[in-house]
């Protein structure tokens, strides 16, 4: 027994080694070449936290950002830590601990979000620059490289102020909603993850783990009411006018569309997975109700009736 247990630990410390040795390396080269590749790099230290335990996933991601810090530099390796690390922690923690997928998420999303805003928060102690400032600076630079390209255009004075009005608006519109923004990339951050870890950890055989179905998603039955005292609070902020009260009105409808909007998004999916439809065919379907926003519009609306109609069954399945 103790031979045993002295090869599943040397066997976890190679795996430690060499994820900790691969993710370093796609980090500094993702970092240069394909940045986006970085959102995946929790995957792999959460199966290995699986897999043996959640100690090895920390030693790891430690290790790995202290190496990203050296080879990079300080604020870097910080700042994978806390914006991936932590949600690797986290997953694996929970999984670990047999919580529901939903709890994972829930969880999960909440500790991605905390971590961004410490990571925007030390980013600013560092630099002195604010990320609202840097937002605003690029909004308001690539909106003059636009002005500039319809100044060499024909058009008449009355479009250009037109143009000019509109595009300014919407400027001012992504700005006032950074706060959701940032809310609904920490749930996709999280979904993504979390999907692909345990979908590779079931193809490892490990089926105790549950794969988070998409289809299957589901908000509790209270979530009406709660929306409807949240969009109260922020109407009566909003004509009494106290701080900040135009931001927390927008932000707040929109985080409540978008939770109603995965809802619907969800039996969209459970209907198109049942029908007879070509998958290529189904994903363009999906990114299309996904970028048009009439259609997101009513998928949200589906969304909330399923709450109290259940089209999927899905009560009656528990």
């Amino acid at each position: 027994m103790k031979n045993l247990n002295l090869g599943n630990k040397t066997n976890g410390i190679t795996e430690a080694a060499i994820i900790t040795a691969i993710m370093t390396i796609l980090v500094i080269v993702g970092n240069l070449m394909f940045p986006v590749i970085i959102l995946l790099y929790p995957i792999p230290f959460i199966i290995l936290g699986v897999r043996h335990k959640t100690q090895y996933n920390i030693y790891s991601i430690l290790i790995s950002s202290i190496l990203i810090g050296v080879l990079m530099d300080i604020f870097t390796g910080i700042f994978i830590f806390l914006e991936f690390g932590l949600l690797s922690i986290i997953i694996t923690y929970m999984i670990n601990r047999k919580y529901k997928p939903q709890q994972i998420l829930i969880g999960s999303s909440i500790v991605t979000l905390v971590s961004t805003l410490l990571s925007l928060s030390i980013i600013e102690y560092i630099t002195g620059v604010s990320f609202l400032s840097q937002i605003n600076t690029f909004l308001a630079d690539n909106l003059q490289f636009q002005l500039n390209i319809l100044k060499d255009m024909d058009i008449s004075s009355y479009e250009m102020s037109f143009i000019k009005d509109a595009l300014m608006a919407t400027v001012e519109y992504i700005i006032i909603i950074i706060p959701a923004s940032l809310i609904i990339v920490s749930v996709f951050i999280v979904y993504i993850n979390y999907w692909m870890a345990t979908a590779i950890l079931k193809r490892l055989g490990f089926k105790t783990v549950d794969i988070p179905m998409f289809s299957n998603f589901r908000l509790p039955s209270n979530i009406i009411m709660g929306s409807i005292v949240i969009l109260a609070a922020a109407s009566v902020i909003r004509y009494m006018k106290l701080f900040y009260y135009e931001t927390i009105f927008i932000n707040t409808f929109l985080l409540i569309s978008f939770v109603f909007f995965i809802q619907g998004l969800s039996v969209v999916v459970f209907l198109v997975n049942r029908g007879k439809m070509n998958r290529i065919v189904k994903i363009i379907l999906i990114i299309l109700i996904i970028i048009n926003v009439p259609l997101s519009l009513v998928v949200s609306i589906i969304g909330l009736l399923d709450v109290g109609i259940d089209f999927r069954r899905l009560k009656k399945a528990e």
